[in-house]
C-alpha cells in the first residue's frame, strides 16, 4: 500500500523542487536597445522604400571602343573635369606610324598635281619648236626634190620609179612634220583637264585616308563628355582592356546635385502620388533626417535589382523607380550627414492626404460568387 503511493509523492516532490529552483534562478530579461536607432517616420501615411544616393547626371559608365594597352590614366578618384578632358588614352604608337605614311602619301599626291597644272615646263617649249623646225626644214628639202625630179623626168633624165620614191620621201617627211607639229601643240597646251582631275582625286582620297587615320588616333583617346567628378577608376597604365559589352572602366557623375533613386516596391505603387515629399535617412544615421524633392517618375516597372541586404527582402518583385533631390539644409538648420555616390538610405514618402484632398471612388462591394 505504502509502495503504490511512494512513486506518486516523489514525483510531486521532484516538480516542486524544479519549479522552486527554476523560480529561484530565472532573470527577469534585460530590455535591449539597439545600438543604432532604427528610422522613424514622420508621415502620419506613407510608404517606405529604399533608394540610392546617384549623380543628378546618374553614373556615367565610361569605356573605350577598340582594344589596346593602357598607355596613360589623367584623372584621379574625386578629381572635378571638364567636359572634353581627356580621361585615359591607349597606345598609339603604330596608328601615328600609320599617320606619317599617310600624310607623305599626301605631300606625294599634292606634287603630282601641282606638276600636272604647272605643264608645259618652260625647258621643254624650245626643243619640240626645234623639232618643228627639224621637220618642216626636212619637208621643204623633200619637195625640192621631188619638184627637180618632175623637171628631169620630163625631159627623160629620170625614170618615173625616182619620182614615185622622191613622192613617197616627201609624203613621210610631211608625216613627220605633222607629228611634230601636233606634239607641240599637246606640249603647250598643258595637261588635260581629265588628268588633272584624276590627280585631284588621288590628292583628296589621301587626305581622307589622313583623316581616317586621326580619327583612328582619337579613337585611342577616352574623354569627359560631361563636366562632373570622377568616382571611380578602375584602370591602371599598362593593363590591356579590350570590349567586353558593359565594361566599365571610369565612372563619372555630376554630383554638384545629389539625387537619390527611390524603389517603391509594385505593393505600394497605388499609394504613391507624384509630387510627394519624402525624407531620407542614411544606414546608420536615423537623428538627422534628409529631405527630398520630388524630382521625376521613370515610367518604366522593372524587376528589383538594387538589393538592401535584409534577410527578409524579396528578389522576385518589381519596382518603380522614383527620382529625389536632396534639399540643401538651410543656414539656421543642422547639417545634413555627407551623402556618397552608391550609399543606401531608408527613405519615408508621405501618402498623407493634403488640404482639401479627399478619397473618391466607388463604394466598396465584398465579391458574391454567382449562384446558379
Amino acid at each position: 500500500m505504502i509502495r503504490s503511493y511512494l512513486l506518486p509523492l516523489l514525483a510531486a516532490f521532484a516538480f516542486a523542487s524544479l519549479v522552486w529552483h527554476v523560480g529561484r534562478t530565472h532573470e527577469p530579461p534585460v530590455e535591449q536597445v539597439p545600438l543604432i536607432a532604427p528610422a522613424r517616420s514622420v508621415f502620419t501615411g506613407g510608404v517606405a522604400a529604399s533608394g540610392v544616393v546617384e549623380p543628378a547626371s546618374e553614373n556615367v559608365h565610361l569605356s573605350t571602343e577598340v582594344p589596346g594597352v593602357v598607355a596613360a590614366v589623367l584623372v584621379r578618384e574625386g578629381e572635378a573635369v571638364e567636359a572634353g578632358q581627356v580621361v585615359f588614352r591607349l597606345d598609339d604608337r603604330w596608328r601615328r606610324a600609320d599617320l606619317a605614311v599617310q600624310q607623305a602619301a599626301v605631300a606625294a599626291a599634292e606634287q603630282e598635281l601641282e606638276r600636272l597644272r604647272s605643264l608645259p615646263r618652260p625647258e621643254d617649249v624650245p626643243p619640240s619648236e626645234a623639232r618643228v623646225r627639224r621637220a618642216q626644214a626636212a619637208v621643204d628639202a623633200q619637195r625640192d626634190q621631188y619638184e627637180r625630179a618632175q623637171e628631169l623626168f620630163k625631159r627623160q633624165v629620170v625614170t618615173d620609179q625616182e619620182v614615185v620614191q622622191k613622192r613617197l620621201t616627201l609624203a613621210v617627211s610631211q608625216a613627220e612634220l605633222d607629228q611634230a607639229l601636233t606634239e607641240d601643240r599637246k606640249l603647250k597646251m598643258g595637261s588635260w583637264a581629265k588628268e588633272i582631275a584624276v590627280a585631284a582625286a588621288a590628292v583628296e582620297q589621301a587626305r581622307q585616308r589622313v583623316a581616317q587615320s586621326e580619327v583612328e588616333i582619337e579613337r585611342l583617346v577616352v574623354r569627359a563628355p560631361r563636366a562632373g567628378t570622377i568616382l571611380r577608376v578602375d584602370v591602371r597604365a599598362g593593363e590591356f582592356v579590350g570590349t567586353p559589352p558593359g565594361k566599365s572602366l571610369v565612372v563619372l557623375g555630376d554630383t554638384s546635385t545629389t539625387h537619390v533613386r527611390v524603389s517603391v516596391d509594385e505593393h505600394d505603387i497605388g499609394r504613391f502620388r507624384p509630387g510627394s515629399p519624402a525624407i531620407a535617412h542614411p544606414r546608420g544615421d536615423a537623428a538627422r533626417p534628409i529631405v527630398l524633392a520630388f524630382v521625376r517618375v521613370v515610367p518604366f516597372v522593372e524587376p528589383k535589382r538594387m538589393l538592401t541586404g535584409m534577410g527578409d527582402e524579396r528578389v522576385d518583385t518589381r519596382v518603380l523607380q522614383v527620382i529625389y533631390s536632396v534639399v540643401p539644409a538651410a543656414a539656421d538648420e543642422p547639417a545634413a550627414p555627407q551623402l556618397y555616390v552608391g550609399q543606401q538610405v531608408d527613405v519615408q514618402i508621405d501618402t498623407s492626404p493634403r488640404p482639401g484632398e479627399e478619397l473618391v471612388g466607388p463604394p466598396f462591394e465584398p465579391f458574391h460568387a454567382a449562384g446558379p
